[in-house]
């Protein structure tokens, strides 16, 4: 199965969201001319590889690594950080920054925020005494199609942002997502909000549209009829539940993590102990397609039936040859 999903029978066209974030990342790569180091936020690394492959990346000269505390081994001379505006990985910029200073090392800097930048983090690189050393920019990058149905804002820690960290910039990322959306599938006429969280993304969104409401008003008929938004809070008890489904029978085991799982090679029967191996699940296999949302009950059943039918094919094609 192919790690970036299939988008073909999606009742949208996705397929233009992911290639517009793929435009915008190669024009970012395009930006610094030559040979560079792209440095992950690690945290992003599942993010891109939905996006793009590998190989294109190499196609323009580029070296990836990922963020860590330690100095980034390259020998380029131009270093790109790819990373989200959290402070922590701002620290560790300036600090690989400072490290480079120490040793003389001269290189060209360049960062860019996911999906944008915050004043937060161009204080710390004014305090650490870089930002006159660096390019900053943004990669906007609101939503990203996991499957043919499935939009995900990667906002994995916006509840705990909200609720104990009082940090509600997650809802404007959210508001701003959808919004997004409008430029591409038209203004949504009929928005439901369930929760204080909830009915904020819908203000924000409210705003979003009486600011660009000449652009919008320019735009045919809606193709998404309905917007229903739910807090977390609504439903505290659903995520303590265990999974019934074959895929989330995979996830509870095994974590599905940017549409994927992960686990020992051994299991598929790669002869390399310890080695992990990266399992992409989505629409694009047909008979995951079929099992993924059925209960595993009757998973064994239908896989049996499978079975049993491939068996049949195979006796008789060699019957008939």
């Amino acid at each position: 199965m192919a790690q970036i999903p299939n988008l073909d029978n999606a009742p949208l066209n996705l397929t233009s969201i992911r290639d517009q974030s793929q435009k915008d990342l190669l024009n970012i790569l395009k930006n610094v001319r030559g040979k560079k180091c792209l440095v992950l936020d690690p945290n992003l690394s599942g993010s891109l590889a939905l996006l793009i492959q590998t190989s294109v990346l190499k196609e323009h000269g580029v070296e990836l690594r990922h963020l860590l505390a330690e100095p980034v081994p390259t020998d380029c001379t131009k270093v790109l950080y790819l990373v989200r505006s959290h402070h922590n990985l701002v620290k560790l910029i300036c600090s690989h920054i400072q490290y480079d200073i120490s040793k003389g090392v001269q290189r060209e800097y360049h960062v860019y925020s996911v999906p944008r930048r915050t004043v937060v983090c161009e204080k710390i690189f004014v305090k650490e005494k870089v930002h006159h050393l660096l390019k900053i920019g943004d990669f906007p990058l609101y939503m990203i199609p996991l499957d043919e149905d499935v939009l995900s804002f990667e906002l994995d820690f916006a509840f705990r942002e909200c609720h104990v960290d009082g940090d509600t910039s997650s809802l404007w990322h959210i508001a701003k997502a959808i919004h997004k959306l409008e430029f591409s599938f038209g203004v949504i006429p009929n928005v439901r909000a369930k929760g204080k969280a909830s009915a904020k993304v819908a203000d924000i969104l409210n705003r979003m549209q009486g600011k660009e409401l000449v652009n919008l008003s320019d735009m045919g008929a809606p193709e998404i009829d309905t917007l229903i938004l739910l807090d977390r809070e609504v439903d505290m008890i659903t995520p303590m539940c265990s999974q019934l489904t074959y895929e989330g029978l995979l996830d509870e085991f095994l974590h599905v993590n940017n549409g994927a799982v992960e686990f020992d090679a051994s299991i598929m029967g790669a002869q390399q102990e310890g080695k992990k191996m990266k399992v992409p699940l989505n629409s694009s296999d047909k008979l995951f397609k079929e099992i993924r949302d059925l209960n595993f009950e009757v998973v064994c059943q239908v896989l049996r039936q499978k079975a049993t039918s491939m068996k049949q094919d195979y006796t008789e094609m060699t019957t008939t040859s």
